[in-house]
């Protein structure tokens, strides 16, 4: 499947970010050379500064939180397209059409969530977050992605 090779960049990428976000909603980011001042800034319109407000969860898990799993699922499911065993009962489990179908439901929820969030973002928060818009994106273009798959 031709679709599996962008499907696993792009979920590595929001894995990665989710990862980091994840630790900055509970305050393990630090100052250090390798991180971009935008995100360790405390005060005003940062990255950091945004997880950390209400519209940084919900139901009180952080969104990032909830992204690792989603991203992890997507990984698994592209993954198991290149996979020499996809014949295997597991195989068959990750490839069914059911398992596909939560899959673009849950990318469904976190596009309209994203569109939300960055409503938030501008209207309520009145901030600029590119590296948000980028994220909202890439969610936006593995939806497509599983929705042609499928």
């Amino acid at each position: 499947m031709i679709l599996g090779g962008p499907v696993i960049v792009l979920s590595l990428a929001r894995l990665a970010d989710a990862l980091y976000f994840t630790f900055a909603y509970y305050g393990r980011v630090r100052k250090s050379c390798w991180v971009p001042a935008v995100f360790y800034v405390r005060e005003g319109p940062s990255c950091v500064a945004v997880v950390r407000t209400t519209y940084g969860s919900v139901f009180g898990v952080p969104n990032s939180l909830l992204g690792i799993v989603y991203y992890v699922l997507l990984l698994v499911w592209a993954l198991t397209w290149h996979s020499a065993i996809s014949g295997s009962r597991v195989g068959l489990i990750i490839l069914s059409t059911r398992f596909t179908d939560i899959l673009i439901a849950s990318g469904a929820t976190t596009v309209a969530l994203g569109f939300y969030l960055i409503f938030a973002l501008r209207r309520i928060l009145y901030t600029d977050c590119p590296w948000c818009y980028a994220a909202h994106g890439i969610n936006l273009a593995l939806l497509a992605l599983l929705v042609v798959a499928r």
